[in-house]
């Protein structure tokens, strides 16, 4: 199927939905609510932070894991790993002779299709949250690295450096760069990324020695731009929560050949042991302290 088609189905789906007035719900519509679950719950918070809206953030994020959970036992969903595309969805389906991709794409008919991995799920929410001013973000990415690819510390970088924001590194002892950052903390309070600019950060934390605190610092914001051992991994903290995207992961649980684990994944950060370095720059708040209601 191709992509053209996809777009065209999609403008014939929101000329209906512009055209329906009724504001009487049929049975089968409520069915299709009761039916829906809510795998993470929307922020309903004030937003606390300055030049930066964290519900909005969060409630993009929310909508893409609703959106994908709820289709992905029954039926497909339009988000799928771009890992996941390579290493499962070029095998021959074993019904036929097309691609497992290929099977996929003619299941999912109304939208278009949408390629996920760890930085464009993370990207997703902080373009959300920044509103326009992330089109001022993408000029200074492209003044400085030219038509590279965002990644979790070159975004670091620019909410530290332009935007005021506070990065904080957690760091466990078993990491083979913990000795060099405390150093690097000690001399210039930044962490060092190969080759790239330093990124400012205000403290440094024992993973393990440190949970109360990292806990507490973790719950009284919302919203934290994260990555991993020099930017292996990118991600976002909702509260102490770390949230990913696993680009292993299929559209459909049927899909799932290799058992992998879903698209989307929430772990307590102070439980989180992929990786044993991570950053975490949270946005400047307002006079008010955040509040953790979920």
């Amino acid at each position: 199927m191709k992509r053209e088609l996809y777009f065209l189905l999609l403008l014939i789906s929101l000329s209906y939905a512009c055209k329906q007035k009724t504001k009487t719900l049929t049975s089968s519509q409520n069915k299709a609510i009761d039916s829906f679950k809510v795998y993470t719950h929307p922020s309903r918070l004030d937003n606390d932070y300055l030049h930066f809206n964290s519900p909005d953030a969060i409630n993009t994020i929310a909508n893409i894991e609703n959106a994908y959970f709820n289709d992905y036992n029954n039926t497909v969903s339009n988000y799928y790993g771009t890992q996941w595309y390579y290493s499962v969805g070029q095998r021959l389906y074993s019904s036929d002779s097309s691609t497992v991709f290929e099977h996929y794409a003619s299941e999912q008919k109304t939208i278009t299709l949408d390629s996920m991995h760890c930085t464009i799920y993370a990207v997703k929410a902080l373009e959300s949250g920044f509103g326009t001013t992330f089109e001022n973000i993408k000029k200074q990415h492209t003044k400085i690295w030219s038509d590279r690819e965002f990644a979790g510390w070159s975004l670091a970088y620019i909410l530290t450096k332009f935007y005021n924001w506070d990065a904080y590194l957690f760091i466990s002892k078993q990491s083979s760069e913990y000795k060099a950052c405390l150093q690097n903390f000690k001399t210039d309070k930044t962490y060092h990324v190969w080759k790239q600019p330093n990124i400012a950060i205000k403290n440094v934390f024992d993973v393990d020695d440190d949970k109360d605190q990292i806990t507490t610092l973790l719950k009284a914001n919302e919203f934290g731009w994260g990555f991993s051992e020099q930017g292996w991994h990118t991600w976002i903290t909702r509260f102490e929560y770390l949230k990913e995207c696993n680009w292993n992961g299929a559209p459909a649980k049927k899909y799932d050949i290799d058992n992998n684990k879903p698209l989307f994944l929430k772990t307590k950060f102070t439980n989180y042991t992929d990786y044993d370095s991570h950053i975490i720059v949270f946005p400047p708040k307002k006079n008010k302290t955040a509040s953790n209601s979920l």
